[in-house]
């Protein structure tokens, strides 16, 4: 066999191998490419009691679009996805990167979506889908504050420590109707929830007072969307 020839069979056995390995390999990216280290005791928090995981330990869930199952658990004051990948190394999922998490134990599904905040700028954050129609879904956010220590102001008071505090769940809406990807949060006030509706506030205002429905309940919630996107 000549050299040209040679050449060219090694070539195109080389190449036949690339594509073979392309085809083993889904073109997906890895969790190393989209988790950061996380620094899990950080100072500000220190001696806070209480916590600020929805959970303190991790649990076994599934992350769509990557193979196996993964140790996960949500840190619900800083909005982190933590990533448990060896016993003394735990990673930080991107918070512009979209994720859907089915946790093994069936305590939930949680996905990362984009929202509007109170100041009318995008965020991102982990959302517990809890309603889905061919109209709209409904995602619940389970929110912890961080409140500092306060300082005694004279020698008669006890210093406050710094702790974590549950607050009310919020829930956010998203229209299939419309072409804004952001979640919008559904007010639980009932003058902010009736402006919520524009021109719709005074039927709806019929509506909430016949029914007897409250905008701090999730079953409510749902039933108000309904007859407001009906």
């Amino acid at each position: 066999m000549t050299l040209p020839k040679r050449l060219l069979l090694y070539v195109s056995v080389f190449m036949m191998f690339i594509g073979f390995c392309q085809k083993q390999q889904p073109n997906n990216p890895t969790l190393q490419e989209l988790a950061f280290l996380v620094d899990v005791n950080a100072s500000k928090y220190a001696n806070a009691i209480g916590s600020k995981y929805l959970f303190d330990e991790f649990k076994l869930a599934k992350i769509e679009g990557f193979q196996g199952s993964h140790l996960i658990r949500f840190d619900a004051v800083d909005n982190i996805i933590e990533l448990k990948k060896e016993a003394d190394e735990i990673r930080q999922l991107s918070k512009k990167k979209q994720y859907k998490i089915e946790f093994l134990d069936g305590s939930g599904t949680y996905e990362t979506k984009s929202f509007t905040n109170s100041s009318g700028k995008i965020e991102y954050s982990f959302f517990e889908k809890r309603y889905e129609c061919s109209k709209f879904l409904v995602y619940k956010k389970e929110r912890i504050k961080f409140e500092p220590a306060k300082p005694a102001k004279s020698s008669y008071e006890q210093e406050v420590p710094a702790e974590f505090v549950n607050q009310a769940n919020a829930y956010y809406l998203l229209k299939l109707s419309e072409n804004n990807p952001h979640l919008v949060e559904i007010p639980r006030k009932k003058k902010a929830l009736l402006a919520f509706f524009g021109n719709k506030s005074k039927e709806m205002a019929a509506f909430l007072k016949k029914q007897k429905l409250k905008p701090n309940s999730e079953e409510d919630i749902i039933k108000i969307i309904h007859r407001y996107l009906d």
